[in-house]
């Protein structure tokens, strides 16, 4: 999920500039869904190969989680942007998603 979601991130970007709204709207219910069930895939002990993920996701899991809602909450800002045809909303909203993905990774991923 973590690789559809960077595909969804560069079509998103794509379809920003085309001002596909409806397409964004579809790709980014996509992302919140994930984020919202994010945590349930990371259960205590699956922090085995092939896993990617710090050992950072269950000593701080509450903050795992808080990243996951802000992920959750990014992308639903973008849906509404995008559901309301805003260009400027839509590209902060973006960015947004984009933001916190990143900052998610860099606490929650291993290098």
């Amino acid at each position: 999920m973590f690789k559809k979601n960077q595909e969804s991130l560069k079509a998103i970007k794509s379809h920003i500039r085309s001002e596909d709204y409806t397409s964004i709207v579809t790709l980014a219910q996509e992302i919140r869904e994930w984020a919202a069930k994010m945590p349930q895939y990371f259960p205590e002990g699956s922090d085995n190969e092939p896993s990617e993920a710090s050992p950072a996701i269950w000593t701080d899991f509450s903050g795992f989680k808080n990243a996951a809602m802000q992920n959750e909450t990014a992308a639903r800002q973008l849906i509404g942007a995008a559901q309301s045809e805003d260009q400027k909303a839509v590209v902060n909203g973006f960015r947004a998603v984009a933001a916190s993905c990143k900052s998610c990774h860099q606490s929650y991923k291993l290098d």
